[in-house]
């Protein structure tokens, strides 16, 4: 799962009246997304690259939806995720099946302020686990001409509906878990209106998670890089 690089629209397309056009970056690119369990799934993928606004619509990278109303510095927003997380896991223990992707859907807000970009979202899975999903994020902006950074910090929270779903076993029925993370997104211009975008992500998984008999690390790393180019 990647955090979205927030600072993309500030001061474009932030409410729901900002006018019907497309600004932002299109492309494609090569994700790396690795589930905690063991499995047999693919980890790596080439993926189109979206993170622009038509109009209240946006799209960040993994994160698809509409702007409600203006609320502080960003609005609220309907939301959904379009997250890989479906795997089968690696042997085939006995009375353990595939699990299949879930379908969050929820609220959020962006907030983007001069000390920097704060998230809060909240889903409910309406996929098999039929849980719950939250997370939280800051991000800052460090500009540097023709590359940009933006570290973040936040953490995810899954219900144990969630955990046992994906982590659990017929054995192991986890509970809830929080997952801190650090993320650091970086945008490179190179040149007219085409942009290289990279972004690196470590998660320290929450205590529910790795205790899985299915899940053998502590950590887990996600990445993405992209070339896109630049509307307005």
């Amino acid at each position: 799962m990647l955090a979205a690089p927030v600072f993309a629209q500030q001061g474009e397309g932030t409410a729901p009246d900002a006018g019907w056009r497309l600004v932002g970056d299109i492309g494609a690119g090569v994700n790396v997304a690795p589930v905690p369990a063991s499995a047999q799934s693919r980890q790596t993928s080439a993926i189109p690259y979206l993170n622009a606004d038509y109009g209240p619509v946006f799209a960040r990278i993994d994160t698809f939806g509409v702007k409600l109303l203006p609320v502080g510095a960003g609005s609220v927003e309907l939301l959904t995720r379009v997250l890989s997380d479906g795997y089968t896991p690696r042997g085939n223990a006995p009375g353990v099946q595939r699990r299949q992707d879930s379908l969050p859907v929820g609220l959020g807000t962006l907030q983007v302020t001069a000390a920097g970009a704060f998230m809060l979202n909240v889903y409910h899975d309406a996929g098999k686990s039929g849980g719950n999903l939250a997370d939280a994020m800051y991000a800052a902006e460090f500009d540097t001409g023709p590359l940009a950074l933006y570290p973040q910090a936040g953490v995810e929270y899954r219900s144990s509906a969630y955990v046992r779903y994906f982590d659990g076993t017929p054995s192991s029925r986890p509970g809830a878990a929080s997952s801190p993370f650090a993320a650091l997104f970086a945008e490179m211009h190179l040149g007219g209106r085409w942009y290289v975008n990279a972004n690196v992500r470590r998660s320290w998984l929450g205590k529910a998670i790795r205790n899985s008999p299915l899940v053998r690390r502590s950590t887990l790393d996600s990445g993405l890089l992209a070339l896109s180019y630049r509307f307005d």
